[in-house]
């Protein structure tokens, strides 16, 4: 897969992923409105100690997993079904089979595993939001009615929507890239994988970010080898795939890349099937 080629397999992906993205924007943003409102009713009606107090009990949200879980399950369906085709075209080998129900139910135990981490963070962000609100009211002397209408304000903050924005699109991003990998392993061949990032002036460097998606972009390896890189403190990092849950919070939110493919060949140009 040469420069042009990763580009063009990029903005593939890139398309359906603004298909979920669309989507699961609006079914975050509720669920975050959610959250909203009921720290705003808590306040209104225990003050601001109680409030905080209360919020200490938010240590889980199911809507979001409610939402994850569909995400999780209809990307695996689009993203294991279109790689799997690719490879299979790309090299000539193996039927376009679809993407079946035990691959659907890897994807939802990926989100198993790792869910409760992933939405324990999202819902430790939103309470960090709104404990800024709160604290800035307080020191400005503001009154319980005028914090209550800066916490639901969405017009005012936007908080709530460029948080769902965020999260759909790192979560979009990791659903379809996990899938990406359970397709990817389903041929008989030997499958390579490459990073391939969108390189732009957003792209995450060094030294302006911690991370340095711009040097992955092409680097591969195995497919159950990991992509590596070194952040700004000299910090190696390991990465199964853009998205992987164990690398850390900055390497990963809001990321846009994602991972290709190529079946591996012997000196003779042919693929070369696993052992069994």
């Amino acid at each position: 897969m040469n420069a042009t080629q990763q580009r063009e397999y990029w903005l593939k992906v890139e398309r359906l992923r603004r298909q979920l993205d669309i989507k699961y924007s609006s079914l975050f943003n509720a669920a975050i409105r959610k959250d909203l409102k009921q720290f705003a009713s808590d306040l209104k009606e225990f003050g601001a100690r109680g409030a905080l107090s209360k919020m200490g009990s938010y240590a889980w949200s199911e809507d979001m997993m409610k939402i994850m879980n569909k995400l999780y399950k209809e990307a695996a369906v689009i993203f294991g079904n279109a790689v799997y085709r690719a490879i299979a075209i790309n090299n000539q080998k193996a039927s376009a089979s679809m993407f079946n129900s035990e691959w659907v139910q890897k994807a939802v135990e990926f989100l198993v595993q790792y869910g409760f981490l992933l939405v324990s963070e999202m819902t430790q962000t939103t309470k960090a939001k709104l404990q800024d609100i709160l604290a800035k009211g307080l020191d400005e002397g503001l009154s319980v009615e005028e914090i209550v209408k800066l916490i639901l304000d969405d017009r005012e903050n936007g908080y709530s929507a460029m948080r769902a924005r965020r999260i759909v699109r790192t979560e979009v991003m990791r659903a379809s890239n996990y899938a990406s990998m359970l397709a990817a392993d389903q041929h008989d061949f030997i499958v390579d994988k490459i990073w391939i990032s969108r390189v732009d002036a957003r792209t995450r460097r060094i030294p302006k970010d911690q991370y340095d998606h711009v040097s992955m972009n092409g680097q591969k390896v195995g497919w159950d080898e990991d992509f590596t890189s070194t952040g700004k403190k000299g910090d190696l990092v390991l990465s199964g795939f853009p998205g992987d849950p164990t690398t850390p919070a900055g390497f990963s939110i809001n990321c846009r890349c994602t991972v290709g493919f190529e079946g591996r060949r012997d000196s003779n140009g042919k693929l070369i099937r696993k052992n069994k």
